[in-house]
């Protein structure tokens, strides 16, 4: 029973922090608001209300512009590291027992082949992730 009573307090818990959560957010957008508002106002005593109105606008576009890039860059790198993994996935198969089978017959060859590609695969698996670090 003693599970059942702390699976309900942290439920109750969890339900009281989203409701935080939601009035905090819903107290920054009328902050951000006013903000908004607070700008418009001072645009407009310099430069009249037109033309706080467009600057404002414009304003709005570009950082609307530069969100919706930012969401289809990393849409983008999603499919792309997709569409690299099905590659993969479908090549591997086809070409792993011919290589085996050419390999076995050259013991060395199949060595050395073997060094160079994971001193290659080594060199591309640090420079990918050195990549989606930054």
């Amino acid at each position: 029973m003693l599970g059942v009573a702390e699976l309900g307090a942290s439920v109750k818990r969890s339900i009281l922090v989203a409701a935080i959560y939601a009035v905090a957010g819903l107290a920054l957008l009328c902050s951000l608001g006013f903000l908004v508002a607070a700008g418009h106002g001072a645009l407009a005593w310099r430069y009249g209300a037109d033309v706080a109105s467009l600057v404002l606008a414009g304003w709005f576009f570009v950082l609307a512009l530069g969100i919706a890039l930012i969401g289809l860059a990393i849409k983008w790198r999603a499919q792309r590291r997709r569409s690299m993994a099905t590659t993969a996935l479908v090549v591997a198969p086809t070409v792993a027992p011919v290589a085996l089978r050419a390999l076995a017959r050259r013991p060395n060859l199949a060595a050395t082949i073997a060094a160079t590609v994971l001193a290659v695969g080594a060199l591309v698996g640090s420079r990918w992730a050195a990549r989606s670090d930054s």
